[in-house]
């Protein structure tokens, strides 16, 4: 089956998380992604969050996850002689994604000016925190500066925590699928127009989406948004998160239907002659009597038994895994999200790391081979460029690659 990407060629000039993930997502399905990495250095993922032993070899376990199905070269991007070997991959390159500082890659020579010289019809997209534009253009940015900055901290946590940074790098991952769609959209856009398209990702402008329904109770309805911890913005005392007899779960119960298919479950449909219980008013007006009702019923049994009841009848309901407990979710091995591969040189037997979010009834996104290591198809690519061994040779002499 032709996967949506095939025949498709992109440089990849970024690092950390957010552009390697959007060119992860192309490699998925079928892109041909040569990574661009300092010699020596490589992205600076490659020892991040990582044990001391992946860390020596840089193949970090985070760099492995979101890197898979590249190849990798190292050239010296400062290197006047690198400017050859640039212009013959781009030369043949649809797309390109770079995430350096503001300025970084137009003062090295590949901003997109000088790729549209040399390949016109060229998707090009910049990943930054701020954007190309603007006061806070060029300024360097992570995850947790964009979760502050966006407002995302301050409906995180609850009344008494403080504002709260979430758990994982959601901004990273969300600009990173955003980049992913807008290469989609611009490469369809090319076919139907020839024309290729500066793309200018934000960090910021992503994160913003992500809080498009806080956002817009804000500016249209005046509604200023509180940190509710895990209770529902429905503001229900049946929406949130409670211990079981072994764990937790979490339910989120906002309509009477709902409150109906819960107290039944519970073996308690008298439950719903309380007015507190029946409507979603009560529900709110009284969600602490509410929530500490549910609690009390919710501690009598375990987390498997109320996911069979409450599920079985139909309540919007789920167990809180720790990683362990997702790893054995029965759903993981249905979808097959996770991907086993052979392990990277270096490294022995297998690694899984997770795939693309979606399946597709034909040209399914699929992981062929783990991330690179630093340079591993340097010779490779240069030799699919015209230059032949002892010009290769010539080039890692004088450190170019």
């Amino acid at each position: 089956m032709t996967q949506a990407f095939e025949g498709i060629r992109v440089i990849d000039f970024s690092q950390v998380l957010a552009g390697p993930f959007a060119a992860g997502q192309l490699a998925l399905l079928g892109a041909d992604v040569i990574k661009i990495e300092q010699p020596g250095v490589g992205d600076q993922m490659r020892a991040m969050m990582s044990t001391e032993e992946l860390a020596a070899i840089k193949l970090a376990p985070a760099y492995l996850g979101v890197n898979t199905n590249k190849r990798a070269i190292t050239v010296d991007l400062k290197s006047a002689a690198a400017k050859e070997i640039l212009h013959r991959l781009l030369a043949g390159a649809d797309v390109v994604i770079q995430n350096f500082k503001g300025g970084v890659i137009d003062r090295l020579g590949y901003g997109y000016e000088d790729v549209c010289a040399i390949k016109p019809d060229i998707i090009y997209c910049s990943i930054s925190g701020y954007g190309q534009q603007g006061p806070m253009a060029g300024k360097a940015a992570y995850d947790g500066a964009i979760q502050a900055a966006s407002g995302m901290m301050s409906v995180t946590g609850t009344p008494d925590s403080g504002p709260l940074r979430v758990g994982y790098m959601p901004v990273d991952i969300s600009t990173g699928i955003t980049a992913s769609y807008a290469i989609a959209s611009a490469l369809f856009r090319r076919s139907r127009t020839g024309e290729g398209q500066h793309l200018d990702v934000s960090m910021l402008d992503s994160a913003m989406t992500m809080l498009n329904p806080v956002i817009s109770n804000y500016l249209i309805g005046g509604m200023e948004p509180k940190r509710l911890g895990n209770i529902s913005p429905t503001y229900q005392g049946s929406g949130d998160t409670w211990a079981t007899k072994d764990g937790y779960l979490q339910m989120t119960v906002i309509t009477d239907t709902m409150a109906k298919k819960m107290c039944a479950a519970f073996d308690r449909p008298e439950l719903m002659d309380d007015p507190r219980f029946a409507t979603d008013k009560g529900r709110v007006d009284h969600r602490e009597a509410v929530r500490a009702e549910i609690g009390a019923i919710l501690n009598t049994e375990t987390t498997a038994v109320w996911m069979q009841r409450l599920g079985a009848a139909g309540v919007p309901v789920g167990p809180v895994h720790d990683m362990g407990e997702l790893m054995d979710f029965p759903q993981l091995e249905h979808r097959g999200i996770l991907m086993t591969l052979p392990a990277p040189q270096g490294m022995q037997g297998e690694i899984t790391v997770p795939g693309a979010g979606f399946h597709a009834s034909g040209g399914e996104p699929s992981g062929k081979t783990a991330g690179p290591v630093l340079g591993q198809h340097t010779d490779e690519v240069l030799g699919e460029l015209g230059y032949d061994a002892a010009a290769i040779q010539a080039f890692r002499d004088d450190g170019i690659i």
